[in-house]
């Protein structure tokens, strides 16, 4: 174990909160994509949890555990037990990237109408997400990319990254090119310190501008830009894992396809969610949720 000198990003990040500083965050964007591209090196052709050897290497991808999110919910709702300690199930390796989104979807399948046409859509917007051609379909991946996870000098230089236990394999789709909002979240006891949606979407694209200059160094380009669309596939896989966000998650994706291909009456996205169920899909209706899919996929930023 190596000791790593430095300060959490969270105390350099909101350091004129914290103690008046101003935080120099375009070096510690640029230090947090210069580390996360090296995982690029890492391909895998199956998804999972890391197995090591007894000298410490890795062996082979084999089963990784998730937090069960449904079963946490029927635990409180279901059985009034008001214990809040994870529950995991295990996942086993796949070769399938989309599978690896699905699995919760899976594994607790929905019953009624609404919530199993919303689980209908959201397998469908799912499978549009485009897969890089010519790789590996899974990577290697931070297990938790938090704000507190990320060791820094006092002007913002990275200095390591901590908490790598669960280490995994993930869709390229899923993995560490992408700019995290959870980056910009942190909490203290006086309260919860958060950019705001315009510096989120400035410090993003910031992050997208250097992991592109990054990847064609290293001529690792790709024919999809991976970092760009990563805003829209980690909500869709929030909301395959978590049914607590995946309404307003797929209500607000609905609102910005539509937005998106700037034409046609937007329907709510419950009645959407009934197409899919009754089978009664409107081809225009499909159309205009293919078509702005692609466009925020290219454009999400």
């Amino acid at each position: 174990m190596t000791f790593i000198s430095g300060t959490p990003l969270y105390n350099v990040w909101f350091g004129q909160h914290l103690n008046g500083a101003s935080p120099d965050k375009t070096r510690a964007i640029e230090g947090i994509a210069s580390a996360m591209i090296l995982l690029d090196k890492f391909p895998f052709r199956t998804g999972g949890s890391l197995l090591f050897g007894s000298d410490g290497n890795p062996t082979k991808v084999g089963p990784m555990r998730r937090v069960d999110h449904k079963a946490m919910l029927d635990r409180w709702f279901l059985h009034n037990d008001p214990d809040d300690d994870p529950i995991y199930v295990e996942c086993a390796a796949t070769s399938d990237p989309k599978a690896y989104y699905t699995f919760m979807l899976d594994m607790h399948p929905e019953q009624n109408p609404i919530p199993k046409g919303l689980a209908m859509l959201l397998r469908q917007l799912i499978s549009w997400i485009p897969e890089p051609s010519g790789m590996d379909p899974f990577v290697l991946a931070h297990p938790d990319f938090d704000i507190q996870n990320f060791i820094v000098s006092e002007e913002g230089e990275l200095q390591g990254i901590i908490d790598w236990d669960g280490v995994s394999a993930v869709p390229r789709t899923l993995a560490m090119y992408g700019y995290k909002e959870s980056m910009e979240h942190g909490v203290e006891p006086e309260g919860v310190w958060e950019d705001s949606p315009g510096c989120l979407a400035y410090d993003r694209g910031v992050y997208n501008k250097i992991m592109a200059r990054l990847r064609v160094e290293r001529g690792r380009s790709s024919d999809i830009n991976l970092c760009r669309m990563s805003l829209i596939t980690d909500n869709l896989a929030i909301a395959a894992e978590d049914p607590q966000c995946r309404n307003e998650i797929l209500r607000k994706l609905v609102h910005e396809i539509w937005t998106a291909v700037g034409q046609g009456k937007e329907p709510d996205f419950t009645e959407v969610a009934d197409m899919f169920v009754e089978s009664n899909l409107d081809i225009t209706v499909m159309e205009t949720l293919s078509k702005g899919f692609c466009d925020l996929l290219s454009k999400a930023n």
